[in-house]
């Protein structure tokens, strides 16, 4: 039996236990080597559309038990449309009409394509804050495009400890959804 395998990105010969496995090729190991692999995956979610790709995904893992009733492409439009109102700025603020009070949003996936760490991704590396988050406006109802707001990661997790502020705008952005 083969032991070792040439990298089809790098070009490096490497023992096959640094090849993920894939079902579909001839030897059971996929082309490129591991490193390689989680280097290119860090890229790909370095795009705005890898990182929604990958916040998409997130749904899924962390609903379980809730209902996620759309799309990829449905979820690409309802960001296209945030965009449309707030440009890269969190919808977290005092509204449309003061837009330069809105907090910027970056989508930057930290990772340097490491062994062994999921998505190339360093075990206890922080959250980037300024990253875009994807919230609940009701976290009594499932992730709907109604009742999603594409907020900064620090933003969402100071919900703990909101302030009267961060009460009102929650207020204002949810009678804008639902209603008064």
């Amino acid at each position: 039996m083969k032991w070792n395998k040439k990298c089809t990105k790098c070009g490096e010969v490497k023992s096959l236990t640094l090849f993920s496995n894939d079902k579909t090729s001839k030897d059971g190991h996929h082309s490129w080597c591991k490193k390689c692999k989680n280097r290119r995956n860090t890229e790909r979610r370095n795009t705005e559309i890898g990182y929604l790709k990958m916040k998409y995904q997130s749904f899924f893992r962390k609903s379980r038990n809730r209902k996620c009733d759309f799309t990829f492409v449905e979820f690409l439009a309802a960001f296209d449309k945030h965009k449309s109102i707030y440009g890269m700025r969190s919808a977290w603020g005092p509204g449309p009409d003061r837009l330069e009070e809105h907090l910027p949003i970056t989508t930057i996936q930290e990772g340097k394509g490491k062994l062994g760490t999921l998505g190339g991704i360093d075990k206890g590396v922080k959250r980037i804050p300024g990253n875009l988050n994807v919230d609940r406006l009701d976290n009594n109802l499932d992730y709907t495009l109604q009742n999603i707001i594409f907020i900064r990661f620090d933003e969402n997790a100071r919900k703990n400890s909101s302030t009267y502020e961060d009460c009102k705008i929650q207020i204002r952005l949810h009678e804008e959804r639902f209603g008064k």
